[in-house]
């Protein structure tokens, strides 16, 4: 009991530490927050539920060449994933409508201290209680994730998200002979929610359930049970959200009903593949353009998906080098100095460290495969599916797969401390000896 108390004040401990931390890096800045259209869009939905009418769209929002946002017409309404409006309509409800700052103090910060735990608590499972400290370190440390998380944007609930995933898999990991149930059903519904913020692991299931059979190393009636939970679980959390889209629009939205335009965009024959995504991208085929933007919104989105698809059918061999080409022209480029300066960022020329010291761990992880292994299908597989959809550059984009870039790095970390650490016990039997 005494133990499990001290555990418990650990991380309490950890905790308080973690957001002291995010709020100091809140408070260096002369703004307490920031807001996109996106932002606005979101807070949107939220008032709307508050006020009984549902998580509904009913505005739209644009910002001009002066940088302000201001409402348009409002063209189309937009879905999104229920969990980043029910959580901003909680802070709305404690604070009032618009309480902007409260979202950045009273949600982002803590998640972002809370990620920082559970970066500490995977620690622990890869690299024993000693060295847990370290992917603690580093996910505070990560500049970027402090500065995006001053924006009113799903970025910060989907990175914790995604580093919850992540613990989840390393607890598997180390149960893989008996795994708990209940740590299947946990799994399952980390997945489910994730989704409903952004739906970027809908299409991780093929690759989770090839890494689960693996892993039990052909023991297939195991394999397929907890597969078969996980998965369950996942639609049990995320089915009452299919069933409200299906009522109120009356066709199946399994989390938003936009995309579709970038996923075009992404796979398009003429978009080059250096050059980040902007709506007047000077290689996209205008008459396309022009012949769909005069149908509806619906079927717009099936048009642009349906031309996507096609093109990937019809070119997979240009669609896989495309994609590797954004992988490596954009998705893992660190922030610019342009860039840093452009959004006024502090710390970002620490993000091609990051990155660099991650990519030590991934090389050192090819030797311990079978512990790292979801790991480095996850970074895979998210830095594909994101230069597979859309042309993005790196920095917001990359940050969910960050968590994983993190532990990395935390390996390359230990591995070297623990080399220091040989040296350390074998010079001193080499100086007696002389």
């Amino acid at each position: 009991m005494g133990k499990l108390n001290k555990g418990r004040w650990m991380i309490g401990l950890l905790f308080f530490v973690a957001l002291v931390i995010e709020l100091l890096y809140i408070k260096s800045y002369n703004v307490s927050y920031f807001i996109s259209p996106d932002g606005y869009n979101y807070s949107n939905i939220a008032e709307n539920f508050l006020k009984g009418h549902g998580l509904v769209n009913t505005a739209n929002f644009a910002q001009g060449d002066d940088k302000v946002v201001r409402a348009v017409a409002l063209t189309r309404e937009y879905v999104v994933g229920p969990i980043y409006p029910l959580l901003l309509a909680l802070i709305y409800g404690l604070f009032g409508f618009k309480s902007y700052g409260m979202v950045i103090l009273g949600l982002h910060a803590v998640l972002g201290a809370a990620s920082a735990v559970f970066a500490y608590k995977t620690g622990e499972l890869l690299f024993g209680k000693g060295y847990a400290w370290i992917p603690y370190g580093l996910t505070l440390g990560y500049p970027l994730f402090a500065f995006w998380g001053m924006y009113v944007l799903t970025e910060i609930t989907y990175v914790f998200t995604i580093t919850v995933f992540l613990y989840v898999l390393a607890l598997y990991v180390k149960e893989i002979k008996r795994p708990r149930f209940k740590i299947l059903l946990i799994l399952g519904a980390v997945i489910g929610i994730s989704n409903l913020v952004r739906p970027i692991l809908l299409l991780f299931f093929p690759v989770l359930g090839l890494w689960i059979l693996g892993m039990h190393r052909g023991r297939l009636k195991i394999a397929i049970r907890d597969f078969a939970i996980i998965v369950m679980m996942t639609i049990i959390v995320m089915s009452p959200w299919w069933i409200r889209n299906g009522i109120k629009y009356h066709q199946f939205i399994a989390v938003s009903n936009y995309g579709s335009y970038e996923f075009y965009l992404g796979n398009n024959p003429l978009t080059v593949t250096d050059q980040y995504f902007v709506f007047s991208q000077p290689s996209y085929d205008p008459e396309v353009k022009a012949r769909i933007e005069k149908l509806p919104i619906s079927e717009q989105e099936k048009e642009y998906k349906q031309l996507g698809v096609s093109y990937i059918l019809q070119h997979p061999v240009k669609f896989v080098q495309r994609t590797l080409a954004k992988e490596k022209n954009l998705f893992w480029q660190p922030v610019t100095p342009r860039d840093g300066d452009s959004y006024k960022m502090q710390g970002d020329q620490w993000d091609k460290w990051y990155l660099l010291l991650g990519l030590l761990g991934v090389v050192i992880s090819l030797f311990q495969l079978r512990k790292y292994s979801f790991l480095l299908l996850f970074t895979a597989y998210y830095s594909f599916i994101v230069s597979m959809i859309t042309v993005v550059s790196g920095a917001r984009y990359r940050l969910p797969v960050m968590p994983a870039m993190i532990l990395f790095a935390s390996l390359a970390v230990v591995m070297a401390l623990k080399g220091i650490g040989r040296l350390a016990k074998v010079n001193p039997r080499i100086g007696r000896g002389i």
